[in-house]
């Protein structure tokens, strides 16, 4: 009984703490770093080494957060990248909360699985993009237009014509695929302010990204056999 009471005692002063390990370092973070936003601050696998999610990034540091280290954890034994799979659970989204009314919705097929994009349309690898979407069927699209005018100064205009075109999503591809103008000089209200501000929200810093239906996180275009696996991926 005293040694199921020592070790319940010791237990609790461990996880007491690393608590309080944490705490220091979220205000050593705060003191230190007053302009970075730090989303989470865990334990890592390795003693007195945590975790930090900030900037869209995972950094580690110890309590002081003096230095850091910016890299991927290696479990060698299982034979996985840690780092690559905090980040994507950290990174995923719950796409019930997406306002899909901002959203240019296109159907291939039953449409039975869905992606949710983030898309620039002067930005080339979106177009790739479009490119091998062509090439996947049965799944539901919600475009959310995010046109970045830091890179792309016209992306914004072009955007607010496809928006306002009689079809938003073959707009989208006559322009992205085939290099069309839009044909819309009508002018209507448009999501595209709403998208960006959604985007820094969510942390899309650049295009394309696009979300699967759990959630997950995918930045940059992929081809369209990749794009089939991670759809069957879903569970």
């Amino acid at each position: 009984m005293k040694i199921w009471l020592s070790l319940l005692s010791l237990s609790i002063f461990s996880f007491t703490s690393a608590h309080a390990d944490i705490k220091t370092l979220e205000q050593n973070l705060k003191t230190k770093y007053p302009e970075i936003e730090v989303k989470s601050v865990q334990n890592s696998p390795i003693k007195d080494v945590y975790e930090v999610y900030m900037g869209g990034r995972i950094v580690y540091t110890n309590e002081e957060a003096k230095y850091f280290f910016v890299g991927n954890l290696i479990d060698l034994k299982e034979q996985k990248n840690l780092t690559a799979e905090r980040e994507q659970v950290l990174k995923s989204i719950d796409v019930k909360s997406l306002p899909l009314k901002q959203a240019i919705k296109h159907v291939k097929g039953k449409g039975e699985r869905t992606i949710y994009v983030f898309s620039d349309p002067d930005c080339p690898y979106c177009q790739h993009l479009e490119k091998e979407l062509k090439n996947v069927d049965n799944v539901t699209i919600y475009l959310f237009l995010y046109p970045i005018t830091r890179l792309h100064p016209n992306a914004e205009n072009v955007s607010q014509q496809i928006w306002c075109s009689k079809n938003p999503y073959q707009a989208w591809q006559d322009y992205t695929l085939d290099k069309k103008q839009p044909s819309s000089t009508k002018s209507c209200t448009t999501p595209v302010e709403k998208n960006i501000a959604l985007a820094k929200t969510l942390n899309v810093d650049g295009t394309p990204t696009f979300f699967l239906q759990d959630g997950t996180r995918i930045s940059g275009a992929r081809d369209a056999g990749e794009i089939e696996l991670l759809l069957k991926a879903v569970k």
